[in-house]
């Protein structure tokens, strides 16, 4: 990793993209870095601020799974 998350002071947020294939959710590499991009996009856009700001993303079909997702780890699905 190329941050130490713990030495920073402030909660980093982790943010995982799952698609649905073959009826199962799998995290696909090509897919999560173009979501990752979508993601920075939708920050840049709506000058998201907070944790509820980023949970509202819905760019390309993905939406926020609560179930799946933790306290500092959101997931999308789509």
């Amino acid at each position: 990793k190329a941050i130490d998350k713990k030495a920073l002071k402030v909660p980093v947020i982790d943010i995982t993209f799952k698609e649905f294939k073959n009826g199962k959710l799998k995290i696909i590499s090509f897919y999560a870095k173009e979501a990752r991009g979508l993601m920075a996009r939708y920050i840049i856009d709506t000058n998201a601020k907070s944790i509820d700001d980023l949970k509202k993303f819905n760019y390309d079909n993905y939406q926020f799974d609560g179930k799946l997702s933790e306290k500092n780890h959101l997931v999308f699905t789509r």
